[in-house]
């Protein structure tokens, strides 16, 4: 690994989340995980891939603030016993992605473009087509970068964050004065605020990332997921982001949008507007008893029978 710090090898935290997960999908030693590292602009991007031979499409898996690629690897593993290849990125400053000494703090736009040139470079790799799935605000990341590939076949979902929506602003933030003052703050003094660097936690409702309080608070602590320093000029790019494309001229690609039910942190009302307008073909499944980091069942089980469901149609459609 060129003594860069690495997953398996360097770096434990990861192992703390094992535990709420199913036996069979959990990471272990003899399970885990190809970490490789891919230069990006200034950036050397950190990413995880559970391979498959003769997996008929790629999945990438877009994590959301406050996570990064391996918080989410056992999802990976679920597919991949079914004979499907993910690849899981670390989004900078998350994870164990690196920025370089000339980068610039790091904007929303940027996760975009990355998203897409990764999709490029994946493609050039191998001719595989491309399936984003995207947890949390990585939802709606995904949605935006399937608007702009010609590669990605499939979009799958948990939520999609909208902060185009005032109201979405306000669900997210710990508080009004944060939600209003905060976002006027960061818009009115970029050239001060810009640099500045927080935890998530501070900026967002990250109490409420899981319905498991112990696992809430393992996230909270991740030096590598909700712990991370970020830039207020991410957040600020993420709060006034809008859809390039609107959802109702969106055709790119089918979408399977796996809510969870019991949802403090996004609920399904505020996704519900934004998936109605889609133009797409498109499925909705409510992941029962689940939360924003759903690992209750029966939710779990039915997020993978209904991404399974999505990716055999879609490999159908596509062989076709």
């Amino acid at each position: 690994m060129n003594k860069r710090t690495d997953y398996n090898n360097n770096s434990s935290y990861w192992e703390s989340y094992q535990r709420f997960f199913p036996s069979e999908i959990q990471l272990k030693e003899n399970n885990l995980p190809n970490e490789e590292w891919w230069d990006w602009h200034s950036y050397n991007i950190h990413l995880d891939r559970l391979p498959a031979a003769n997996s008929p499409l790629k999945i990438v898996l877009v994590h959301g603030a406050g996570g990064n690629g391996r918080l989410f690897a056992p999802y990976g593993k679920m597919l991949q016993m079914q004979g499907y290849e993910m690849l899981a990125p670390d989004l900078p400053p998350y994870g164990l992605s690196k920025l370089g000494p000339l980068s610039k703090p790091i904007r929303y736009e940027d996760w975009v473009q990355l998203l897409v040139d990764l999709v490029e470079s994946e493609y050039a790799r191998d001719g595989k087509p491309i399936v984003l799935l995207g947890a949390s605000i990585g939802g709606m990341l995904a949605y935006h970068v399937a608007a702009r590939s010609l590669h990605v076949q499939g979009l799958i979902a948990t939520t999609f964050v909208d902060t185009s929506d005032a109201a979405m602003r306000l669900q997210l933030a710990p508080n009004k004065y944060i939600a209003v003052y905060g976002k006027w703050l960061m818009d009115t003094f970029p050239i001060l605020l810009d640099s500045i660097r927080l935890p998530v936690s501070k900026v967002s409702r990250m109490e409420l990332i899981a319905n498991h309080p112990e696992l809430a608070q393992l996230i909270m602590h991740d030096p590598r997921a909700a712990a991370t320093l970020v830039p207020l000029k991410l957040l600020r790019s993420f709060l006034n982001m809008k859809p390039e494309v609107q959802p109702e001229n969106f055709t790119s690609c089918p979408v399977l949008l796996v809510h969870p039910e019991a949802d403090p942190m996004t609920p399904y009302p505020f996704s519900e507007s934004f998936y109605n307008r889609l133009a797409c073909p498109k499925k909705l499944v409510m992941l029962e008893g689940a939360g924003h980091f759903p690992i209750e069942q029966p939710g779990l089980e039915q997020l993978r029978d209904a991404v399974l469901q999505f990716l055999t149609s879609l490999a159908s459609t596509i062989s076709e």
